[in-house]
This record gives structure tokens, sequence and C-alpha cells, in this order.
């Protein structure tokens, strides 16, 4: 009995805190109204999930709790840390649409369920230690809690490792809390919180990964959850033989190319590429290039602004082939590739069809196409013979590079090609409109609000509201001019294959792709 007195004091718990401190509504948001960037640790921007699968609603809503943590002091219990924000802010602000509370209840826990780990890259200048790996759930105890006016509010702690380094980070990027709001898929989000890790790099270039090792972290589905998932559906052992997405092209299709998508529509302070690293036709690793627009629209203001022509020395012989080449509107740079490239044969037979042709409106497009359909028709003995002798490029003639597309099918390079010719047509569009009369900017507007604004619920409060000031809305307005312009006037939307292709050939001469 004494020993048991003795111990009473440490077997006798006080009662729980119940005044937990109220993060404050707009806690997140500016003067304006507009939420907010949020301060992220660089080795937290890829998230590799290790059980189970993080849903959309799970990431948003696991990012906004994670803010509202970083900006608001929590109430310290006897549990730790909690915080508390009434259901209705954290709906508003990550513009939860459905009115289900049971499915954000259930995302929430699945916050819980799932164990995520992430690498350390920064030495404690302090203690000298490197903390090489952490593991952890993504949030701690999360409790549904109606207070003293019948609000429902959500109470929730964060693990001490998670909340540490959210904390004492070294490195950190900055992620667009209205962007996330905005973003309605998974892949999506995850894309965008790895772009915004990578966006200052100054190659432009994301970390390089086998493909397969970014399924889990576009799709959020851990290697261990697809597994149960593939033997519930085709019976026990199948996932042993059966992978997902058994080849990149359905990855690409499904995941990547939908992500990149979106990411390019949502906001409008970058471009997304996908960039497949190939081994002869096989697709090994995967990439993402990611270009600020601001340097397209310099890029743009330097492609269209008059300059001096700049001439080169081209070979003389074969002169009759490079003039029909320049006829069709090549430099004589790009004129002089081509030769270097194909041989006079080639070029002048490419030039001379583009030329006579009826119907063709890019007649430089239709030359690349037509010189790649017939080296693509040679055989190996056939091109050996008709490539150009080393002889022929023993003049003046500096070493110019061939002309490049990316690596894959031709499908694939056309449609990198369509990513870049849209994203030029948003950014010829942006950087024009301050430059029209206002009677013609509030025409476009009214037609904007009439096409798209009119159908779209999510941006009609900010655009009657703000009118282009939300960069999404922005965004959405600078897509939707962009394509009604290329109907209107240019090419359209998703124009010809050789529309494409003159494009790419625009880009490599002025020094574009890379």
């Amino acid at each position: 009995m004494p020993a048991r007195a003795a111990l009473e004091p440490f077997l006798t718990v006080p009662p729980a805190d119940l005044s937990v401190a109220e993060v404050p509504d707009g806690a997140l948001r500016r003067a304006s109204g507009e939420l907010r960037d949020m301060r992220k640790p660089v080795e937290m921007a890829v998230i590799e999930p290790k059980t189970r699968k993080i849903n959309l609603w799970s990431r948003k809503a696991w990012l906004f709790l994670v803010a509202y943590s970083l900006t608001h002091e929590g109430t310290l219990t006897q549990d730790g840390t909690v915080w508390r924000v009434p259901l209705a802010t954290l709906i508003k602000d990550a513009r939860f649409g459905s009115k289900d509370r049971r499915h954000l209840k259930e995302s929430i826990k699945e916050c819980q369920r799932t164990l995520v780990e992430w690498s350390g890259s920064a030495r404690d200048s302090m203690t000298g230690q490197t903390r090489l790996w952490s593991s952890t759930q993504l949030l701690g105890s999360v409790e549904f809690v109606e207070d003293e006016r019948g609000r429902a509010c959500i109470e929730w702690s964060l693990p001490p490792v998670l909340l540490r380094q959210l904390r004492e980070y070294k490195h950190f990027y900055m992620v667009s809390l209205e962007v996330v709001a905005e973003i309605k898929l998974n892949c999506t989000l995850a894309l965008y919180e790895i772009i915004c890790r990578y966006k200052t790099n100054p190659n432009g270039l994301t970390m390089r990964r086998p493909w397969r090792e970014w399924i889990p972290l576009l799709t959020g589905e851990s290697d261990e959850s697809a597994e149960l998932r593939i033997d519930m559906k085709a019976g026990k052992g199948a996932s042993k033989v059966r992978q997902r997405y058994g080849e990149y092209r359905y990855f690409r299709r499904d995941v990547v190319q939908r992500a990149v998508a979106e990411l390019n529509e949502v906001q409008q302070e970058f471009t997304v590429e996908s960039v497949p690293l190939t081994r002869g036709r096989t697709v090994e690793e995967l990439q993402f290039r990611v270009v600020a627009r601001d340097a397209h629209a310099s890029t743009v203001k330097e492609h269209t602004s008059p300059r001096p022509a700049r001439r080169h020395n081209a070979p003389t012989a074969d002169a009759p082939a490079l003039a029909r080449a320049i006829q069709t509107g090549a430099s004589e740079h790009f004129a002089s590739q081509l030769y270097q490239e194909y041989g006079p044969e080639q070029l002048a037979h490419s030039a001379e069809s583009a030329l006579t042709t009826p119907g063709v409106v890019n007649p430089a497009g239709f030359m690349v196409a037509k010189l790649r359909q017939q080296e693509a028709a040679k055989t190996p003995s056939q091109a050996a013979a008709s490539a150009p002798s080393p002889a022929a490029s023993k003049d003046n003639t500096p070493a110019a590079p061939a002309v490049r597309t990316p690596p894959g099918s031709l499908r694939e390079s056309l449609d990198f090609a369509l990513t870049r010719y849209r994203n030029r047509l948003q950014v010829l569009a942006k950087s024009r409109w301050p430059q029209l009369s206002s009677d013609a900017r509030t025409q476009y507007l009214h037609r904007f609000e009439r096409e798209v604004v009119a159908t779209t619920p999510y941006i009609r409060k900010d655009f009657q509201a703000s009118g282009l000031k939300k960069p999404f809305v922005a965004a959405k307005f600078y897509l939707w001019l962009a394509e009604f312009q290329a109907h209107e006037s240019g090419d359209g939307w998703t124009p010809s294959a050789e529309v494409l292709l003159a494009h790419m050939v625009g880009q490599v001469r002025a020094g574009e792709t890379g």
C-alpha cells in the first residue's frame, strides 16, 4: 500500500484541456482575400507513400492543416500541441465542393493510416548530425468536435518527427495554396509540389528516376496497396506477374499527360513538359522540365521584334538546293543545317515538293516532314550511301547541330510540339493583352464571361468580384483567349502536323529547343 500511495500522483491523469485555441478565419489569406503561399522543407517535396494510398483530398486536407499549424500557435495540452479549426473554414479554404463530410473525414483518417518516408540533406551546424532518413504518418491524433456554439470543428496534432521537420528546415520551397485549392487531380497536386521544389534549378529539370518509380509518387498509391488491389481483382499472386501500367505509354496517357495538362492550365507562373529518357526506343527514365512563363515571354519579345538578319556561310556547292530551301521560308542557317544532315539531293527534292504541291500553307514545315519521310523510308545501305561526306562540310561553315526532336515515337514528338505550340500562343495572348484597345478587351471579357464563367461555377464568384486578379482566373482566361484567337485568326488550337513541324523549325531556328 505505501508503494501504491507513492505511485498515486503518476497514476492520476489530469483532466483534458478543452479550451483549445482556434485558428482564426482568414489565417491563410492576404488582405485581398487570396490564399497565401506556404513554405515547405525541400526534403518533403517528394512524399512517397509506403502503405495504403493518398487520395486528392487527403493531400489537400493535409496541406491545409499543416499550413494552419505553421501560421498559428497551437495549444499545448497533455497530449502535445493541438490545433483546432472550424470545418467550414477548412472546406472554404480548400474549396471542398461536396457536402459529404463523411468523405472528408475518411480522407483525413487516411493521412493517419498512411506511412511516408523522406530523406534528409542538411547537416545540423550545432550537433554535426545529418538525419538521413525519416518515417512517420502524416497526422497524429484527430478529433471531430462540436464547440459551445454548435459549430463542427476539427482538432489535430502532428507527429513530433514531422513537426520538427516542418519547423527546423534548412532549405525550403514555396507552394501556392491558391493553386493547390484549384487542382482537381491527385497526380497534378503531387507533380505541382515536385515542380515547385525544382523550378529554381538553372536547367529547369526535376530529379531523374526510372519511370516506374514515378508511379507511387504521382498516383499516391503505394506498391503495397497496388499489389493488394491487383491480387483482389485478378486473383491471388497476380501482382507477381502483372505490373501497374505495364508499358510507359499507358502511364504517360493516364497519369503524366493529365497532370501536365492541368498544371499548365491552373497557373500562369510556369509551363511543364515531361522529358522521357530512352535507350533505343524504350523509355527507361523520366523527369520533367519547368520553364518560367516570363522566360517564354522574353523569348517571344526577342524573336518578334525587328532585328538585323545574321548571315551564315552556306556550302557553295549545290547552291540551287539551298536557294529552293530558303524560298520555303527557312533561314540560310537552318537550310545549311538541313543540307548537312540530309544532303543536297534530298533537300532539293523536298523543297521542290513543298513549293509545287497545291494547298501547302507552311512550305518549311512540309519540307521538313518530307525529308523525314524520305529518311525513314530508306534502307540502311541507302542511308549510308546518301549521307553527306565529311568533305561536304570542310568549308567555312561552322558545325551546326542537327534538328532535334524529343525521343520516342512520331506521336510523342508531335505531342511535345503541340505543348510548345500552345504554350507560345498563351504567352503571346498574355503579352498582347495590354496593347489591345479598351473596347476590344471589354468584348473579350464579356465573351469569356458568357462562354466560360457562366458554365464554370468555381471561378464565377472570383471573376465577378475581382476580374482577372486571381491567378487561377487569369490562367483560365489567357488559356481561353489563346484558344479563341487561334481559331479566330491562326492555325487553330490543334493544327496539322505540318504546322507543328513548322513551329518546331522556328524553335530550332531561334535556339529555343535544347
